[in-house]
């Protein structure tokens, strides 16, 4: 009798990157872009497989908001896995809009031809043992016609959409977007991969597979237990998850434990009153308050770095 081959994998996926240079205000690691990069290492880690690494497909939102810095930008570049098929998610696009894709830092990585771009790829993108086929933020999910037998091909859908079963989402989340009722839309697909719903999960909708990867990379206090990770995609379509090694990770301690400091805002307004006198402009004068006051540096820190980031 012939022996049933074991399933292999095929494909690695994710989404949520959420590229930034301004650091979280509950993260306490001394260099946040060397943190990001110990996470893309492991994404890449994860791809390797003998002497060919696995295709990675991104579902949305490579980057925390669509006009990326140039030095975030060359961060990408540099760090990014080569060749990772992406659809686009909504904080990377100008306006949530999907036709101003060319005006965003995601844009640019698909002109240098550091991604591909699932949306502008037509039918499906075709790969060893997968055809994966694309829907961007906004964009609807077309439903495939089921497989001829021969064919052996996965169909995977690539999705930046809200999707959440129990227990893995916000309060009130609408039904229209709970995993179960997605099955009409991913009919003839063997396997999803969703991007937004930053709390991940493997399920199913009908017969397809379904993994909305979550956060990349925690990067909120009420994210601190949570577990990221990354989706195994197999040739029999299953999916399994990969835990990323968060050990290195390092928060500030919770706000509840920290003494309230109050600031000063009634000098604070008398200063800026006054900066016509002074010549100075609104962030000199932001600096030269911060300076009497007796707060933190980490929080005079994310003052700062919310002026420049505006």
């Amino acid at each position: 009798m012939p022996t049933l081959r074991k399933p292999h994998r095929i494909a690695v996926l994710c989404s949520d990157l959420h590229l930034s240079l301004l650091q979280p205000a509950c993260r306490a690691d001394d260099d946040w872009l060397a943190v990001q990069a110990g996470y893309l290492t492991q994404l890449k880690a994860a791809a390797q497989l003998d002497q060919n690494p696995l295709p990675i497909i991104c579902a949305g939102d490579i980057f925390d908001r669509w006009a990326a810095q140039p030095e975030l930008i060359n961060f990408a570049l540099d760090h990014l896995p080569d060749g990772m098929l992406c659809v686009p998610g909504q904080h990377d696009l100008p306006n949530h809009r999907i036709d101003q894709q060319h005006r965003s830092g995601y844009g640019v990585l698909v002109n240098a031809g550091k991604i591909v771009d699932l949306t502008e790829t037509g039918q499906s993108f075709l790969m060893a043992d997968c055809d994966a086929y694309g829907f961007g933020w906004g964009q609807e999910i077309i439903p495939r016609k089921q497989r001829p037998s021969f064919e052996k091909d996965i169909k995977l859908a690539v999705v930046h959409k809200y999707c959440w079963k129990q227990g893995k989402s916000y309060p009130g989340a609408p039904e229209e977007n709970n995993v179960s009722a997605y099955a009409k839309e991913l009919k003839g697909y063997d396997a999803a991969v969703f991007g937004d719903n930053h709390k991940g999960f493997v399920a199913t909708a009908g017969r397809c597979n379904v993994i909305n990867t979550g956060g990349f990379i925690r990067r909120k206090s009420d994210e601190m237990e949570y577990r990221p990770r990354v989706g195994i995609l197999y040739s029999d379509g299953t999916i399994k998850c990969k835990f990323l090694d968060t050990s290195e990770d390092k928060f500030h301690e919770p706000e509840a434990d920290r003494p309230e400091v109050e600031f000063n805002m009634k000098d604070f307004l008398m200063g800026l009153e006054e900066l016509g006198e002074h010549g100075l402009n609104f962030r000199e004068a932001v600096e030269n308050h911060l300076r009497t006051e007796d707060i933190c540096d980490r929080t005079k820190g994310i003052i700062l770095s919310s002026l420049d980031h505006e």
